[in-house]
């Protein structure tokens, strides 16, 4: 429990000293919170003299003295005025309730705040582009087979499989690799057997997943049966 004693008489006060070592550096008020971390409305408190709003003694001290070493001022002659003007005795007693600890999430400055969302903003930032560039890489390369369609009849004992592929990938036909021009289109010749063909066109980027494209071929041929004469005896 504290008690306060207020002394009136129309001398400079410890706040006012202050404030104008303060002008003198041409410090603002949200400087001060920045350079002290101490919340700005303390700070405001201090310097209007208004010790009986601040936090307890103990507290209040330490601003007082963080205050005067980021101005460079002697700490013993200030801080024997706030005793002055502070007047403040602490006390503690068995019959008495102790006194309420001053929570740390009060002398919390808005700057600290202001870091914390920054940084988590970034933090975000950061993983959302990572999935997207792990997103971009894994991600099979589009794939286009122009012909043959599916479902294509023929009587021809092969067919030209042709198509075209996005970005840097590499194109299989029935696991034969084949080239492909500087526009990404390709052409390759395809043997066929009599009946149902399936054709399977593959494109794959390194590290991606592979992009399948299946073409069923019907090669209809006509079965011709040749008998040799009779010759007989």
């Amino acid at each position: 429990m504290s008690f306060t004693i207020r002394k009136f008489n129309d001398a400079e006060r410890l706040g006012d000293k202050l404030k104008a070592l303060r002008k003198e550096l041409n410090f603002t008020l949200s400087d001060m919170a920045r350079l002290t971390k101490i919340n700005r409305k303390y700070l405001r408190l201090l310097e209007d003299n208004l010790f009986e709003k601040l936090p307890d003694p103990v507290y209040t001290r330490n601003f007082v003295k963080i205050y005067l070493r980021v101005l460079g001022a002697n700490e013993a002659y200030y801080l024997n005025l706030f005793e002055q003007e502070r007047g403040t005795c602490d006390f503690t007693d068995h019959s008495r309730m102790p006194r309420e600890r001053a929570r740390a999430i009060r002398f919390l400055v808005a700057s600290r705040y202001v870091k914390i969302a920054l940084f988590v903003l970034a933090a975000v930032s950061v993983m959302f582009y990572l999935g997207g560039q792990v997103r971009t890489i894994v991600t099979p390369p589009a794939l286009y087979v122009f012909e043959p369609t599916d479902g294509f009849v023929t009587k021809q004992a092969a067919v030209i499989v042709t198509g075209s592929v996005k970005e840097d990938a590499t194109v299989t036909v029935n696991g034969t690799k084949v080239l492909l021009d500087k526009e990404g289109a390709f052409e390759m010749e395809v043997a066929l057997e009599r009946g149902l063909n399936v054709i399977k066109i593959e494109s794959v980027k390194r590290y991606s997943k592979t992009h399948t494209e299946y073409r069923r071929v019907i090669l209809e041929q006509d079965r011709t049966i040749t008998l040799a004469p009779r010759v007989d005896n």
